[in-house]
């Protein structure tokens, strides 16, 4: 699971745009349940990202992000 600040790269196969570019996870935008083919339930998250040289943002798959970095954690 990816954590606000965590660095990532898009993969090439998702939206042309952002493929293949550096970003930081923002936040989680979205999780979804669902039934595969074989009637087994899976789960999906969704997160906000924002692009490390722009400030352009989409909301991406976890399995169309690399983890690169973990963000350091700080409690306050």
């Amino acid at each position: 699971m990816l954590t606000t600040g965590d660095l990532v790269r898009i993969k090439e196969s998702a939206f042309k745009y952002f493929a293949d570019r550096l970003a930081l996870v923002d936040h989680v935008a979205h999780r979804e349940e669902y039934y595969d083919v074989d009637s087994k339930l899976q789960s999906r998250t969704y997160y906000l990202i924002t692009l490390v040289d722009s400030s352009a943002s989409h909301i991406f798959p976890e399995d169309d992000l690399i983890l690169l970095s973990k963000a350091h954690n700080i409690n306050e």
